[in-house]
């Protein structure tokens, strides 16, 4: 009742701390709107055809590392501040993501990673057959996992596009801001600190570097996975005392949890019918949460096993039959999987070679901050099994599969949750009141994790990039080869099978054993007319350089030499071939005359 009298009266305390409240987050808002400006400024000054080795970092202007600085700064003073409202501090994680994942979209207008094409291959596959085709001989793959896919090629009808690269350019941003709600869901069901919830999405952000986000089956399944986990941690825990961090009136009635078990069953069966390796660590993390009886949804992993068993055995039954014996050669075999990670130091160039340890030193030691935090959580009887299953469990996966050389590293990213709440509790214990010193604390470290961060996510991106020219190049070869057509490639790494791609028989020179490689160093023209030259087999015949080609075989060194730029000039410059078509990205030859006989 004083304080209401006090406030009709117009007490100059009170209305002075309305008043300072209001003006701190007016001062927060307004540093992120210049945060947001500088750096929309910075990526106008940038010049991607200046990338070096060590990828967008290289071309960063001044403005874009004062953005970044004022918003970790904007961040620790958020942190520090006793009236900041939970929505403020959310917004600073937020705004760091959609920042990170908007700069490709804004630099480059296209697509990063080659196979954000190819999955927009499949989706022109089913829009234009109406089915999918689980014995084709090109990424057989994705035709019995098609979920993704076939939802894709309805939402490009329904939305009148004419391919899904009309917007696949933004599924990294959507499915990255998606991740990082599901994560703050799955934070807030861990810890009711609004702080602790605030700084482990920051970590999340900063250590989301695997690149998984892009427009692909894993970047909507790795949603899914966690708002599986965010709806058992937040509305089935094996506790009442679990929900505390909310308020009762919250709770959900009977029919409200049924709607939430369908829910979660929808979820399951679409991770099941769109990706591989979700499945295997969903089911994992569910039988772990189950045995430890940290959910009382415990029969979820059974649902769950069952329901890939039956997709692997039945639905994807044409490619499991050819490759069962493969995979299963592959579990338990820790050590080879590990091994398989590790890029070949010794043909790298040097920048490539930088990318990479910067990268593994930044991953262990996020790693090593997590670890830090289980300790202490440990140590002061906060335990929280829940978040010690989503840290540790997925990191199983190395026993299971390569993974195509990238098993530790997708493993690292299902962990991530649990990572980031464990090192959100090292910085900030859930309940602690030395706010300024751990807010200088956090502000630190996050310097530390931004370069790091910024070098892991866009280390690469010389090669992951692909221009308007290079896109140009590709779609004439495949607008004009008929089926049937032999398509020499100097790599995989450009934009390509996305559109009419089961036309083609596919051979990329870097994945050629280093003997044949140097056999057609050696003699590229005489190689490459007896390739292009075989008409009883193909009906047409192509080769395509392009510049994220040549941008990838350099780094990655897997053509000695001056590579493909030296193949390309042989090329050009014997009669037996002519140009089809070129800019200055891209270059298309096609056969001129018939091969002689080159036979020893």
């Amino acid at each position: 009742m004083s304080t209401t009298l006090r406030s009709e009266a117009g007490s100059p305390t009170l209305v002075r701390t309305r008043r300072r409240i209001q003006t701190g987050e007016i001062g927060s808002l307004a540093g992120l709107g210049a945060v947001v400006a500088l750096w929309g400024f910075a990526l106008t000054r940038v010049d991607v055809r200046a990338m070096t080795d060590l990828g967008l970092i290289s071309v960063l202007p001044w403005a874009a590392w004062c953005a970044a600085a004022l918003l970790v700064l904007g961040f620790a003073r958020a942190l520090a501040r006793s009236a900041t409202p939970a929505w403020l501090l959310t917004a600073y994680p937020v705004t760091l993501s959609t920042l990170l994942f908007t700069t490709p979209l804004v630099l480059y207008g296209t697509p990063r990673y080659s196979w954000a094409w190819k999955h927009a291959g499949i989706v022109d596959y089913i829009d234009r057959t109406g089915a999918v085709d689980p014995h084709i001989d090109v990424l057989p793959i994705y035709h019995s996992w098609a979920g993704f896919f076939a939802a894709n090629a309805m939402l490009t009808d329904l939305a009148g596009f004419d391919t899904s690269l009309s917007y696949a350019a933004w599924a990294e941003l959507l499915f990255n801001l998606l991740a990082l709600g599901a994560v703050l869901a799955i934070l807030h069901a861990l810890t009711g600190d609004v702080r602790t919830t605030a700084v482990g999405a920051w970590l999340f952000v900063l250590g989301n570097w695997v690149g998984q986000g892009y427009f692909s089956p894993q970047g909507i399944n790795y949603v899914w996975y966690l708002l599986v986990l965010a709806i058992l941690l937040r509305w089935f825990p094996a506790r009442i005392a679990a929900r505390s961090a909310y308020s009762p009136s919250s709770e959900p009635g009977p029919a409200g949890r049924v709607g939430l078990c369908a829910v979660v069953l929808l979820l399951l069966v679409s991770i099941a019918g769109t990706h591989q390796l979700t499945p295997v660590v969903m089911v994992l993390t569910l039988s772990a949460l189950a045995v430890l009886r940290q959910t009382s949804l415990r029969s979820l992993p059974f649902v769950m096993a069952v329901v890939v068993a039956a997709w692997v055995l039945y639905v994807a039954e044409p490619f499991t039959r050819t490759t069962l014996r493969e995979a299963l050669s592959e579990v338990g075999a820790v050590t080879s999987n590990l091994e398989d990670t590790l890029i070949g130091y010794g043909t790298a160039s040097d920048g490539q070679i930088l990318v990479s340890l910067v990268t593994r030193a930044f991953t262990i030691g996020f790693c090593l901050l997590a670890g830090c935090g289980i300790l202490a959580s440990w140590r002061s009887g906060r335990r929280s099994t829940p978040a010690l299953v989503l840290a540790l469990v997925p990191f199983l996966l190395v026993g299971f599969s390569t993974y195509g050389s990238e098993v530790l590293f997708r493993s690292y990213l299902f962990a991530l949750p649990g990572l980031a709440y464990f090192g959100a509790v090292l910085l900030w214990p859930p309940g602690s009141t030395a706010w300024r010193h751990r807010a200088v604390l956090v502000g630190l470290l996050s310097v530390y994790l931004a370069l790091g961060s910024l070098v892991a996510q866009f280390g690469n991106d010389r090669q992951y990039h692909f221009t308007d020219e290079e896109v140009a190049a590709a779609e004439y070869v495949y607008d004009n080869a008929p089926p049937g057509t032999l398509l020499v490639e100097g790599s995989r790494n450009y934009p390509s099978q996305f559109r009419n791609y089961e036309r083609f028989t596919y051979v990329p020179i870097s994945r050629e054993d280093p003997e044949d490689i140097a056999r057609i160093l050696r003699d590229p023209v005489g190689t490459m007319a007896r390739w292009l030259g075989d008409t009883d087999t193909y009906r047409a015949s192509y080769l395509i350089i392009t510049r994220s080609q040549i941008a990838a075989t350099t780094a990655r060194g897997e053509i000695p030499g001056d590579g493909l730029v030296a193949i390309e000039e042989a090329l050009r410059s014997s009669p037996r071939f002519r140009v089809a078509f070129e800019n200055r990205d891209a270059t298309v030859f096609e056969l001129a005359t018939a091969p002689e006989d080159d036979t020893p």
